[in-house]
């Protein structure tokens, strides 16, 4: 009977322990008081969970390529509200990023928008401001995307 207990006990930490470390806030890996403006063509889509990335390659100012990875949550909307996948950033797309940088890794960047250079046609990611929870609690005011 012990046994059992104790299994259950170590499963229920381990699923607790899984479902805080999948919904953690933006602001622990990046810095969501700054922006930074980030130009490049996809390499990759990396279709991964918990966040969509993909990899683009950034000209540096010495003339060489740097592979950076771009994050972000849900899908893409442009400015009448018209949901998009990721089908909009195909390989060898041209791509302006504006987002916030990673609070350790120079080469990572949370997408907040994005424009496609070939069109100047220009998007969002996550929810938009109306479409946010509101309310009271602990929570209030946070970024929560």
């Amino acid at each position: 009977m012990k046994h059992k207990i104790l299994i259950v006990l170590i499963s229920a930490i381990a699923s607790l322990a899984t479902s805080v470390q999948a919904h953690h806030s933006w602001s622990v890996d990046y810095d969501t008081r700054q922006t930074i403006v980030v130009e490049g063509v996809v390499s990759e889509y990396l279709g991964r969970r918990p966040h969509s990335a993909m990899t683009i390659d950034v000209e540096t100012v010495d003339g060489e390529t740097e592979q950076w990875t771009v994050e972000w949550s849900r899908g893409f909307r442009d400015s009448e509200g018209r949901e998009y996948g990721p089908e909009l950033m195909v390989p060898g797309e041209a791509i302006t990023v504006t987002g916030q940088p990673h609070r350790a890794d120079a080469a990572f960047v949370r997408m907040r928008s994005v424009v496609r250079n070939s069109d100047g046609a220009s998007f969002e990611t996550g929810r938009r401001r109306d479409e946010r929870r509101g309310g009271r609690g602990r929570n209030r005011g946070r970024d929560r995307d």
